[in-house]
């Protein structure tokens, strides 16, 4: 099987990834067309399509392509470790949303400051 998905790219809206997805023998191997994935990184397009994340498509049509691929390495091995890597995103994700609001907590108490005058 060697089935292409085309991935939209946040910095080139118009100009696609192309994400292969090669399985021969029981073997899965994954390649991006984006500066990461030509590295061999598990780039943010993968790791979106491995989670079954439809925004990210270039075209909505390979919805059920990308549903079959999924369920394929779902009922694999390596699903447990792409879970792990999932999860450990979700946290850091809660933890960013967190500080962002801190952030903006402390810049609004400090213009406040400046605003009512603050004594040097």
């Amino acid at each position: 099987m060697d089935i292409t998905i085309f991935a939209k790219s946040s910095s080139q809206p118009e100009s696609p990834y192309n994400i292969n997805f090669i399985i021969v023998d029981e073997i899965l191997r994954i390649h991006c067309s984006c500066p990461a994935g030509i590295y061999g990184q598990l780039c943010k397009h993968k790791t979106s399509l491995l989670e079954g994340d439809n925004k990210m498509l270039y075209d909505i049509s390979q919805k059920e392509i990308l549903a079959d691929i999924v369920s394929t390495i779902q009922a694999s091995p390596i699903f447990d470790e792409l879970s792990k890597i999932l999860k450990r995103k979700m946290e850091i994700e809660k933890i960013q949303q967190k500080l962002k609001k801190e952030h903006k907590d402390i810049k609004l108490n400090l213009a406040l400051k400046f605003k009512n005058g603050i004594k040097l």
